[in-house]
């Protein structure tokens, strides 16, 4: 199977960089690209915090999980099925190395800055590894600055960006905008702003829903 198309279908994704679900669902998306001759995507990474509530330092990771599912057992058996479905797309999470629930509003920060520089997905992909493959605190602004640096960002730039807080208004407000269309999960994907799929997908959906776009160019 491959794709005609005249551009490349644009996917919006909607997703927080402390969540497994969302790192799946950027690999999902680069596997069914990967698998499709001629099929191009335009991704467009939006921010939403799953736990908007956390405190900027973050939480106790034990302390996170327990509250979240219930007990430590349920939190165990959470993890585990997480590492399953990351495992089918190469994924291998560390979540053992994790000892701080990061609030993750400065990296969705870092990564609006990253827009202007084309470098927008390397370092939403950057920050996802580090966190669940090296448990690096992504709520640490040393540590956020490091990996922009790695992923093409002047850190000497993005510094005082990241001091200023003038876009923290702006992104203050799209958060709450999708939280205001009911949304309180992610990731969410709009292919082409028409059809919207929400959570993960097996592989063959996601490339169903992506050439319905390309027959409607």
């Amino acid at each position: 199977m491959s794709a005609k198309q005249s551009e490349p279908i644009p996917v919006d994704f909607i997703g927080d960089l402390a969540s497994a679900r969302c790192f799946i669902g950027l690999r999902l998306i680069q596997t069914v690209v990967a698998s499709v001759p001629g099929l191009e995507v335009d991704i467009r990474w939006h921010p939403f915090q799953i736990d908007p509530g956390l405190p900027p330092e973050g939480q106790d990771r034990g302390a996170y999980l327990v509250e979240r599912w219930g007990s430590p057992q349920k939190a165990r058996e959470a993890l585990q099925d997480m590492e399953e479905q990351g495992r089918e797309f190469g994924l291998r999470f560390a979540f053992d190395k994790i000892r701080r629930q990061p609030n993750t509003f400065e990296a969705h920060r870092l990564i609006r800055y990253a827009r202007s520089f084309g470098v927008e997905l390397q370092l939403v992909e950057s920050i996802f590894r580090a966190f669940f493959m090296g448990g690096v605190d992504i709520g640490d602004r040393e540590a956020l600055l490091l990996l922009a640096a790695h992923s093409g960002v002047d850190p000497e730039l993005a510094a005082p960006f990241l001091g200023m807080n003038d876009d923290v208004a702006g992104l203050r407000q799209e958060l709450s905008g999708f939280r205001s269309l009911g949304m309180d999960r992610a990731p969410r994907f709009i292919i082409a702003g028409k059809e919207t799929i929400h959570g993960l997908v097996p592989a063959e959906d996601f490339a169903d829903a992506l050439f319905r776009a390309v027959q409607e160019e």
